[in-house]
């Protein structure tokens, strides 16, 4: 995915000062899924931006005041479900993947309720393209499809796709206090 980021310079004209493909990242855990992280902050953002932010290097989830804008795209047939065939210590190295190159996502999921996680943040999510569910902690499934759009306000939820076509949504998280 191609990042533009517009700012200004010293002169105080708009420019572009970035221009950049932005790689997916992909964990063993969850095959075929890709994560985007595409801009984030750890504070309030202070207008003029003369400068692109460089890669991520914080928490996947922002603390407070801070936020995150990405895509996620979801394959179908997505288990949550460990492979059965997975050692111990070949899980040990799949969640230590998952948690460098997400810091902090790993510590959100229930392991009762795979799938199902709960983060301290206020969350925009528009359906990209694909049809997918959000189920709650209390298994009711709100079924999504391109354009539509969810407001997550710090509740435990997980996302699925039981569809034919991978399920792309963007996403805005706000940190909280």
């Amino acid at each position: 995915m191609r990042r533009v980021v517009m700012g200004h310079n010293d002169s105080g004209e708009t420019q572009v000062l970035s221009d950049t493909d932005i790689d997916p990242i992909t964990i063993a855990l969850l095959p075929g899924a890709t994560v985007h992280r595409m801009w984030e902050l750890d504070k309030a953002p202070v207008l003029p931006v003369t400068t692109a932010q460089a890669a991520p290097t914080g928490t996947y989830f922002p603390g407070p005041d801070g936020l995150r804008f990405g895509c996620i795209t979801i394959p179908p047939g997505l288990s949550y479900e460990p492979p059965a065939d997975v050692s111990a210590s070949d899980m040990e190295a799949v969640i230590a993947e998952a948690d460098a190159k997400l810091p902090g996502m790993m510590a959100t999921f229930d392991a009762t309720r795979p799938g199902m996680h709960t983060t301290p943040t206020v969350d925009f999510v528009v359906v990209l393209s694909g049809e997918g569910r959000l189920r709650t902690d209390n298994g009711i499934d709100v079924a999504l499809r391109a354009g539509d759009c969810v407001i997550q306000n710090g509740s435990a939820h997980g996302w699925f796709n039981d569809g034919t076509e991978p399920f792309v949504f963007w996403y805005t998280l706000c940190g909280t206090d």
